[in-house]
């Protein structure tokens, strides 16, 4: 006789080890009393021992009973995880996700590989932008989730990093303290821009804006030629770099937070997929130092 056994038996059958009752079971899963008898005769039949035993005026698990309830946990979980594993395959749409670029290039590269895996039938949209630009777009619903600097509680967010802005040089560059620091910043909106001259300006330290860009790239170009100074986070440089600071008579400056936040409307499940994979993957803790 074939041995095979029913998910909704199995199911069944936790449901009574849990509740300690056969009528508690049955409202636990939606059926009827006599319809989990039935269900448990036929278990007994598949399994072809007791599965339960009458004490005083209780039925109780068998030793045979308590053993598939063990295993019968790991299956139907199993099972849980084979469906959605199934949905994820299956499902074909667009999920749009933006972040600054420093932050896209040091966190976006292994969380994306995750999420292609788990919805490999979604397409994916990248954008990396500015942070005000960024929130702009997910307030306008032209983004699904977003990593920015800014903090805003208008939005379900979460802390993702916390990374120290530096003093960034290139490896060709010669600090002169005699000199007004020059300066490689990006224009407005900066949140790195504001961090440097406050900071400047605060411990009266002479400098002058010799290089301007609106874009990380250009901040690149610049601070590799050896050109000046400019402040950002490590991660935003791939090429060799000097970190400068106390020995070059520089302030100390702040460190930055990163959030993740996704749209204030209705999301689909792949999109709420990547907003969790994202808080599960960033740990501000080990970010921090980097």
């Amino acid at each position: 006789m074939p041995r095979d056994i029913q998910v909704s038996h199995l199911k069944a059958l936790i449901a009574i080890a849990e509740e300690n009752s056969f009528e508690a079971a049955a409202a636990r899963v939606g059926r009827t009393q006599s319809a989990i008898t039935q269900q448990m005769q036929k278990l007994e039949e598949r399994v072809g021992k007791p599965l339960f035993e009458t004490v005083g005026r209780r039925r109780e698990l068998t030793s045979a009973g308590r053993t598939l309830v063990t295993y019968g946990r790991e299956i139907v979980s199993l099972v849980g995880h084979a469906l959605a594993a199934t949905d994820r395959a299956t499902e074909s749409g667009v999920v749009t996700i933006g972040a600054p670029q420093e932050v896209a290039e040091e966190l976006l590269p292994r969380i994306l590989a995750d999420f292609a895996e788990d919805w490999p039938h979604i397409r994916v949209m990248v954008y990396v932008d500015r942070s005000p630009a960024l929130m702009a777009m997910l307030g306008e619903g032209r983004l699904d989730v977003t990593l920015s600097t800014r903090r805003n509680d208008k939005y379900d967010g979460a802390l993702i990093a916390t990374l120290p802005s530096l003093w960034i040089a290139g490896a060709g560059y010669r600090h002169d303290p005699k000199m007004p620091l020059p300066l490689i910043l990006a224009d407005e909106p900066s949140m790195f821009r504001r961090i440097a001259l406050a900071a400047l300006d605060l411990s009266g330290i002479s400098h002058v804006e010799r290089f301007t860009s609106p874009s990380l790239a250009g901040v690149r170009l610049c601070v590799a030629a050896g050109l000046g100074v400019t402040v950002r986070t490590e991660s935003s440089f791939f090429a060799e770099t000097r970190i400068l600071g106390a020995e070059e008579g520089l302030p100390p400056l702040p460190d930055v937070n990163y959030y993740a936040y996704r749209t204030p409307t209705a999301a689909s499940p792949a999109a709420s997929a990547l907003y969790t994979l994202i808080q599960s993957t960033a740990d501000p803790k080990s970010a921090q130092g980097r």
